[in-house]
C-alpha cells in the first residue's frame, strides 16, 4: 500500500495550525467573568507551555517533540476529534478496533502537528505579541466556543486562525483549527475517507499502525 495515502492534512494546513500555536503568546486580554474566557484560557495556556517546551536548549529533538505532543494531547478531546474525523466509518469499526484507532490516531496526529510545530520554531525572532492578536471568542453551535485569532508571521500577510473548543465537563478543549477558513479536522476526514475509499478501514488502520512506528512521519 502507498504510505502516503494518509496525510494527518494538508502539509501546508498543517504548517498553518503549527505556526498558529508557536505564534500565540498569553491572552490576558481575556476577561475572567465572560462566558468564553475559559476557551481563550485554554489558547493562551497551550500556548504558554509550548513556548517555554521550544526555549529550552536541554532537549535533544526526539525529547522535545514527545513534550509537544504532550502539550497538545493535554489540549485537546484526541478521542472525540478521532471519532469525528473518521466520520460514519466509526461505526464500522468493532469495539477492539475503536479503540486501537483512537490510540493510533492521538500518536499520528498529535506527534505529526508536534513535528510541523518543532520544525516552523526556526526564523521566528522579536516578541510574541508582535505575532499574535486575539480578536473575538464568541459562542459557536450548541456546546462550542470559537477563539478568532491573527498570527502575523515575520513575512507576508496576516493569518486568520479560529480555535474550535468544546466543553467536555471539565472545561474547554480543543476539537479543531480553521486556517483561514480550511478546517484540519474535515482535511483530515477527506484524507482517512480516501484511504478507506482505496483500502477500507483494515487499510486505513495498517496504515495508522506502519505511521505510528519507529520510522514513521
Amino acid at each position: 500500500m502507498d504510505r502516503h495515502l494518509v496525510r494527518v492534512s494538508r502539509r501546508a494546513l498543517l504548517g498553518l495550525a503549527a505556526a498558529a500555536l508557536l505564534l500565540a503568546p498569553a491572552a490576558r486580554q481575556a476577561v475572567a467573568d465572560t462566558p468564553t474566557a475559559g476557551a481563550a484560557a485554554v489558547v493562551q495556556e497551550l500556548t504558554e507551555e509550548t513556548w517555554a517546551v521550544l526555549q529550552r536548549d536541554d532537549l535533544g529533538q526526539p525529547q522535545r517533540i514527545d513534550q509537544l505532543a504532550a502539550v497538545i494531547v493535554a489540549r485537546t478531546d484526541v478521542a472525540l476529534l478521532s471519532r469525528l474525523a473518521l466520520g460514519r466509518n466509526w461505526q464500522r469499526l468493532d469495539a477492539a478496533q475503536q479503540a486501537r484507532y483512537e490510540q493510533l490516531f492521538g500518536e499520528v496526529v498529535m506527534r505529526t502537528l508536534a513535528r510541523r510545530l518543532d520544525s516552523y520554531v526556526n526564523g521566528v525572532s522579536g516578541a510574541l505579541e508582535d505575532h499574535f492578536e486575539i480578536v473575538a471568542s464568541q459562542p459557536a453551535g450548541g456546546d462550542d466556543v470559537l477563539v478568532r485569532t491573527t498570527v502575523l508571521p515575520p513575512r507576508g500577510q496576516p493569518v486568520h486562525v479560529d480555535w474550535r473548543l468544546r466543553d467536555a465537563g471539565q472545561g474547554p478543549v480543543i476539537i479543531d483549527l480553521i486556517i483561514e477558513g480550511a478546517s484540519l479536522l474535515v482535511a483530515q476526514r477527506s484524507e482517512f475517507a480516501t484511504v478507506i475509499e482505496r483500502a477500507d478501514i483494515d487499510g486505513l488502520l495498517g496504515e495508522l499502525e506502519a505511521r505510528a512506528g519507529p520510522a514513521g512521519s
